[in-house]
């Protein structure tokens, strides 16, 4: 008989995971950027992470710790503003973050763009690998921050105006929203993949099918309510 296959050596300079359980099987919960641009997505089986990234490094996910870690950054962020909150991964996708509003507070350094650049560059001074995101709505932001092409670097900034935050959230998947798994299924279902599509459908026959939830959400992101 052959020789079982070994697993194939890892460094750390590997493309790094954590890992869970869920429905008996090991799954993704996050994902580095070598990761991420080697295909590998949060709620990726273990095993077909495996078969497309051999040298994949893992560690056990620590949901406590991560949101005690996030905890202590929002505190940590109270030198840009003192409101800071932080947002926690509820749907297990690996997409904790924080809120931070500089209404008021970004003129203290030098402009949006200038406290942005600071930020940026204290996260990744303290080994965080980041996205920063400042848009007119606290929705249109959260979906910058995780749905922007990696081509926008680590800071994306959102032109400001009601208009303006409609054209750059027309591109955006659906599952921008703020919205939940199963909707964003049933949407696809539907062929409406990007929010632009949203936008160019009737409203009532969306809040019959997925309930007053995803108009919300949509009316959030573009301004119309908060």
């Amino acid at each position: 008989m052959p020789a079982p296959a070994e697993r194939p050596r890892t460094s750390t300079e590997d493309p790094l995971a954590t890992v869970t359980e869920a429905n008996g099987q090991a799954v993704l919960v996050a994902v580095d950027r070598q990761a991420a641009a080697a295909g590998l997505t949060p709620g990726l089986p273990l095993a077909d992470a495996r078969a497309l990234v051999p040298n994949l490094r893992t560690a056990p996910a620590d949901p406590a710790g991560e949101r005690r870690a996030l905890m202590a950054l929002a505190v940590w962020c109270g030198r840009y503003t003192p409101w800071t909150a932080p947002d926690a991964d509820v749907r297990g996708g690996g997409t904790g973050g924080l809120w931070l509003e500089i209404t008021g507070a970004a003129h203290l350094f030098g402009g949006e763009a200038a406290l942005l650049a600071d930020l940026s560059a204290r996260l990744a001074a303290l080994g965080y690998v980041h996205k920063l995101a400042v848009a007119t709505t606290p929705g249109a932001a959260w979906a910058a921050a995780r749905f922007a092409p990696a081509s926008a670097g680590a800071v994306v900034a959102l032109p400001s105006g009601a208009d303006a935050t409609k054209r750059e959230l027309a591109s955006f998947p659906v599952a921008a929203l703020r919205i939940a798994p199963t909707a964003t299924e049933g949407l696809h279902r539907l062929g409406l993949r990007r929010i632009g599509q949203l936008t160019r459908q009737p409203r009532a026959p969306l809040a019959r099918r997925f309930g007053p939830g995803l108009i919300r959400r949509l009316d959030q992101a573009l301004g119309h309510e908060y």
